[in-house]
């Protein structure tokens, strides 16, 4: 009886510190594919007008902390239009932004490019716009 007793009290932490090593392990993923869309930008930036890379995306998570959306450039003059922003279900968020050079990453409708799938494709094309060199982004 002491011996189940005893068990059953070791099972729970071993749960969470389950649990803790699958979130490390996810938010550790997710920064390095952060990383991963601030470097892609930056080079096309660097490389200039007609540039194009795509980036394999996977936020899937089995810890207790899960991908919610991630949201990528903003407007011309915009607060985010060189970060990007992924959001966690549990209401925090990894930011990263693309300094130096600075990028200016848009969709389509000339706003922030906002995907709420934990896995897609990426497509980023350097284009011009006057004499304001940017980046699309694209779920493709």
């Amino acid at each position: 009886m002491i011996v189940a007793i005893v068990a059953s009290l070791s099972i729970v932490p071993a749960a969470d510190a389950l649990q803790n090593l699958k979130n490390k392990e996810f938010l550790t993923r997710a920064e390095v594919q952060l990383e991963m869309i601030i470097s892609a930008a930056q080079t096309l930036a660097i490389e200039g007008p007609g540039g194009i890379q795509t980036i394999e995306i996977d936020f899937a998570s089995d810890g207790s902390i899960k991908f919610e959306r991630i949201t990528i450039g903003d407007a011309k003059g915009g607060p985010n239009m060189s970060s990007v922003v992924l959001a966690f279900s549990n209401g925090g968020r990894m930011t990263k932004t693309a300094l130096d050079p600075p990028v200016w990453m848009t969709s389509l409708s000339n706003r922030e490019l906002t995907i709420a799938s934990s896995t897609f494709t990426l497509r980023m094309t350097a284009d011009l716009e006057g004499r304001n060199e940017f980046l699309l982004v694209e779920m493709v």
